[in-house]
This record gives C-alpha cells, sequence and structure tokens, in this order.
C-alpha cells in the first residue's frame, strides 16, 4: 500500500487538474487517468505479492497437516529436500562400500536443492515476462505539457 500511495503522490496534480477542468468527478479522474498511470507499480506489487505466496510454504506447514490432498508444491518440494537430506545422511552413516560412495554422490542433497530451486523458480519466470511490459520508466513523459 505504501508503494502505490507513494506513486500516486508524485503524479503531477496538473493532470487531475485539467480532468476536472473538463469536467470530470473524482471517480472518473481516478478510473480514466490515475488507475492507468499507475500499472506500473500495480504489476510490481502483483510480482512481490506473487512471489511471496509462491514461496509461503510454511503457512501449508502449520495449517493442513490433517489432508495431505491440500498439501501446496513449494511444501511437497521442501518435504523432499528434507527427505534427500535425511537419505543422505543415513547412506554417510552406512557407506563402507564404494557402491555407497557413488550412490551418495549420485543423490547428493546439494543437486536435489537446485532442482528445486529450478522447479520453484519456473513460474515466476513464466509470469515475469508477462508483467515486463509494465515496468518501463517513463510512461509519464509527455504527459503533461507546459
Amino acid at each position: 500500500m505504501i508503494l502505490i500511495k507513494t506513486y500516486i503522490e508524485q503524479l503531477p496534480p496538473a493532470l487531475e487538474e485539467s480532468a476536472s477542468l473538463d469536467g470530470a468527478g473524482y471517480l472518473t479522474c481516478f478510473f480514466k487517468i490515475v488507475l492507468p498511470l499507475c500499472k506500473p507499480i500495480i504489476a510490481t506489487v502483483v510480482v512481490f505479492v506473487a512471489v511471496g505466496q509462491w514461496n509461503s510454504w510454511f503457512d501449508n506447514h502449520i495449517s493442513t497437516r490433517a489432508n495431505e490432498n491440500l498439501t501446496t508444491l513449494q511444501y511437497l518440494l521442501y518435504n523432499y529436500l528434507n527427505e534427500a537430506q535425511r537419505l543422505a545422511e543415513q547412506l554417510k552413516n552406512a557407506s563402507s562400500g564404494a557402491d555407497m560412495t557413488q550412490a551418495m554422490a549420485s543423490i547428493s542433497p546439494k543437486g536435489i536443492r537446485m532442482t528445486i530451486t529450478v522447479l520453484a523458480s519456473l513460474p515466476i519466470f513464466a509470469l515475469y515476462p508477462f508483467m515486463q511490459k509494465y515496468f518501463s520508466k517513463g510512461i509519464m513523459v509527455g504527459a503533461v505539457k507546459g
């Protein structure tokens, strides 16, 4: 809210004044002048909220312990990571032969962590190009003359 409020405050008051001189009311001025100029900040806030919501596995961990059908992808990936670390520790403690050492190298927790990172980032990478067109600077260039 602070980001959007600050962005709206920095808009030139001449835009609203010229709209009111042309007979626009408060709502018309907001929906036809201010809101279209706020697309970049709204897109930024949408991306921030989407990333925050996408990465929130802890909410799912707390609220859905009773029903495993409600598990989110982030929580599932978190469980996979914990399971991979647990298996690596078990293999490390039980390894005495060359076969076990090679098995440990093939399923390292670091490799699992990198795979999970890529899987968790793909939807955000898919969302960003659609929102990128709103991030452009200079949207106000030429809006007020004089």
